[in-house]
C-alpha cells in the first residue's frame, strides 16, 4: 500500500491541514485588527495635528502648515499631488479615509477650512512612505513567518502522534498476520481493550470463528462426498468388467456399445470427483513431475469416441517437451476438460493442439462461444445454448489455473471456433 493511502498519512495530513487553516484565519484576523488599528492611529494622529495647527493659528496667522516625513500639507487643491486632486477635490472638512482599490496604500487625509481664508488646507498621511519602512510587518511576510514557525513543529507533532495513534492498529495487524482460522488463540479479542480497536477485534474474532465452521462443515462435507460416491462407482465399475468377460457380451455386439458408455462415464465421474477434491483442499500444490505430451495423447484417446463419426482433422504439434512440476492427474483434469469441449462442440474442420515451452494450445473451428458469454464463461453454471452438460468444465479448468499460477486467454468467433492458451508463467 502506498504511504499517501494509509491511514497515518491521512492523520499527519489532517493535523496540517488544520494547522495552515488555524494559522490563516489568526493571520487574517490580527491583520484585519491591525489594519483597523492603524488606521484609527492615523486619524487620530491627523486629528491631534489638526487641532495643534489650528491653536497655532490662532495665536499667529502665518503659522505654516505641518510638514514632517509622512504627514504633508498642502495650501489650495492646486499645491496638492496631481493624484490626489480628484479623491479630495469635494471633500467637507474633517479626516476622511479614501480606498482607491488599484494596487496603492489608502489614503489618510484632513481637510481644514479656515475663515479667513477662500482655499482649504490638506494634511495628507503618505502611507507608502510608512509601509515601505515596516515592510517587516507585511501581512505576506507575516504570514510566511506564521507558516514556518508552525509548520515544521506541526509535521513533527503530526508524525508522532500518527505512531501513537497508529500503534495498536499496527500491533493488531502483526497479530492477525500469524493467525490460523483453524487454530483461533482462546479468547484473542479479551486481550485488547474495549475502545474501538477492542471492537474491531472482536468483530474479526468472529468472522474468523465463522469462517473456521465454514471450513470445517466444508472439509467433513469432502470427506463424506468423496466415500459416498466413490462406493457406488467402484460397484459399478465391477460390475460393468465383470459384465464385459461373460461371453454373451462377446457374442452380442449390441452389449459391447452401452457397456462402453457405461464405462467411459464412470471414468468422467471418476474424474470430477478428483477434481472437485482437489479443489476443496486447501494446502500446497501437490509435489509431482509430468510432461504435458503424454497427458495430452491420453485425454485425447479418452475422448476420441466424441470425433469417431465426424469429419475432423486432428492434429497435435509437439513443439517442446514440455515439464511441469505437478502431478499428472491435476493436468489431466485441465487438459481433457478443453480437449472434451473442442470435439464436442465441433462438427466438422479441425482441432489443432500445440505444446510450446511457455504455453499450452487448442484451437478448433466449432460453433465457438457468443461474445456476450466470453467474459463470463468461466463461471460455475455458465454455458451455452448447445451445451449439454452443467457448465462446470472452463470454471473448473479457471480455478486450477489460478491455483497454480497460470493465465487462461480465450478467444472465440461465434461460427468460426475457439482458441484457448494455458500460459505456463514457471516457464
Amino acid at each position: 500500500m502506498k504511504f499517501y493511502q494509509s491511514i497515518r498519512f491521512r492523520i499527519i495530513a489532517s493535523i496540517l491541514l488544520s494547522i495552515t487553516l488555524l494559522i490563516i484565519l489568526n493571520a487574517g484576523i490580527t491583520f484585519f485588527v491591525m489594519s483597523k488599528n492603524l488606521s484609527r492611529l492615523v486619524d487620530s494622529l491627523l486629528a491631534t495635528e489638526v487641532d495643534y495647527f489650528l491653536y497655532q493659528y490662532d495665536k499667529d496667522r502665518t503659522t505654516p502648515l505641518p510638514h514632517s516625513k509622512y504627514i504633508k500639507g498642502f495650501k489650495g487643491i492646486d499645491r496638492a499631488p496631481p493624484r490626489f486632486r480628484d479623491s479630495v477635490k469635494d471633500l467637507p472638512p474633517g479626516i476622511h479615509f479614501i480606498d482607491e482599490q488599484k494596487h496603492r496604500p489608502p489614503i489618510h487625509i484632513a481637510v481644514i477650512k479656515l475663515p479667513d481664508t477662500k482655499a482649504p488646507y490638506y494634511m495628507i498621511f503618505h502611507a507608502r512612505e510608512f509601509l515601505k519602512e515596516s515592510s517587516r510587518f507585511h501581512p505576506k511576510h507575516g504570514l510566511l513567518i506564521y507558516l514556518a514557525l508552525f509548520l515544521v513543529p506541526g509535521m513533527i507533532i503530526g508524525y508522532f502522534t500518527s505512531r501513537m495513534l497508529y500503534a495498536p492498529m499496527v500491533d493488531l495487524m502483526d497479530k492477525i498476520k500469524g493467525l490460523d482460522p483453524e487454530n483461533l488463540p482462546a479468547q484473542f479479542s479479551d486481550k485488547h481493550s474495549t475502545n474501538e480497536i477492542g471492537l474491531l477485534t472482536r468483530t474479526l474474532e468472529n468472522s474468523m470463528n465463522r469462517i473456521k465452521s465454514f471450513i470445517t462443515r466444508e472439509k467433513q462435507f469432502t470427506r463424506d462426498a468423496s466415500h459416498e460416491l466413490r462406493t457406488p462407482l467402484t460397484i459399478v465399475k465391477g460390475a460393468v468388467e465383470i459384465m464385459e468377460q461373460q461371453p454373451e457380451t462377446h457374442i452380442n455386439p449390441l452389449l459391447k456399445k452401452p457397456l462402453k458408455r457405461i464405462t467411459r462415464s464412470i471414468s468422467d465421474m471418476e474424474t470430477t470427483i478428483n477434481t472437485f477434491l482437489w479443489l476443496a483442499r486447501e494446502d500446497d500444490t501437490p509435489a509431482g513431475l509430468c510432461r504435458v505430451e503424454p497427458v495430452v495423447r491420453k485425454t485425447i484417446s479418452s475422448n476420441q469416441y466424441l470425433i469417431e463419426n465426424k469429419d475432423i482433422c486432428l492434429h497435435i504439434d509437439p513443439v517442446y517437451n514440455k515439464t511441469l512440476h505437478i502431478k499428472e492427474e491435476i493436468l489431466y483434469i485441465v487438459i481433457t476438460n478443453l480437449v472434451r469441449n473442442a470435439f464436442q462442440y465441433t462438427t466438422k474442420g479441425s482441432v489443432n493442439i500445440k505444446i510450446e515451452e511457455s504455453f499450452f494450445e487448442i484451437l478448433d473451428t466449432g460453433m465457438g462461444i457468443a461474445t456476450d458469454q466470453l467474459n463470463s464463461v468461466t463461471r460455475s453454471h455458465v454455458k451455452g445454448e448447445e451445451s449439454q452438460g452443467f457448465g462446470l468444465g472452463l470454471s473448473i479448468v479457471s480455478r486450477l489455473c489460478k491455483r497454480f499460477g497460470w493465465e487462461l486467454i480465450m478467444e472465440s468467433t461465434p461460427g468460426k471456433g475457439t482458441k484457448i492458451i494455458i500460459l505456463w508463467h514457471d516457464a
